[in-house]
């Protein structure tokens, strides 16, 4: 019997999503790691020489999600950018712009991070982390290096959400949700 007790391991699929149905629209392909961080804070409410009580609060999640491949498509959805393409294969080639002006501040996207899983019963399972708001700042490269390569740095603040990756409004506006669910 499955259990909602769930360890994950590296994410194996990271993709952006359309926004209406929740299906994939771009993915970024190779991903080596990625991080999910909450960015929060306390105020601690003192009186009569102690500590009363404790507000805490959160204003965003960070997610970087670093891979080995550029996806031209990606690129293009993140930052607005017309991939132009010229030449017929084997002699094709793809150009855009990198890091311009009109790429700043583009729309936000819902994002999906998948990370396979088994639960406290070793049955396999999928764990998603699906992220409704997220707005992507530009891309970073790290290398070339010997026997890594060039790897490409994708990182986006997921704030609060009055809608789901699906644009279905919400009776609690969240920033996301942790999905487990049996592995396809």
């Amino acid at each position: 019997m499955p259990s909602p007790i769930v360890e994950a391991f590296s994410i194996s699929h990271a993709a952006i999503l359309n926004g209406t149905t929740g299906a994939d629209l771009a993915d970024i392909y190779g991903v080596r790691e990625g991080t999910v961080e909450i960015d929060s804070d306390s105020y601690s409410n003192t009186g009569d020489d102690g500590i009363q009580s404790v507000w805490n609060w959160f204003n965003l999640a960070t997610i970087t999600v670093t891979s080995g491949f550029i996806g031209f498509d990606m690129v293009s959805l993140i930052t607005g950018a017309t991939i132009t393409s010229s030449g017929t294969s084997p002699n094709d080639f793809w150009n855009l712009p990198l890091w311009n002006q009109s790429s700043l501040n583009q729309a936000t996207r819902p994002v999906l991070l998948r990370c396979p899983s088994k639960d406290n019963a070793g049955n396999p399972r999928s764990l998603d982390f699906v992220l409704y708001k997220v707005q992507f700042q530009p891309m970073s490269f790290d290398g070339p290096s010997y026997k890594n390569g060039l790897s490409v740095s994708w990182t986006g603040q997921a704030m609060m959400s009055p809608v789901d990756e699906k644009g279905v409004t919400l009776t609690d506006p969240a920033v996301g949700r942790l999905v487990s669910r049996p592995r396809a």
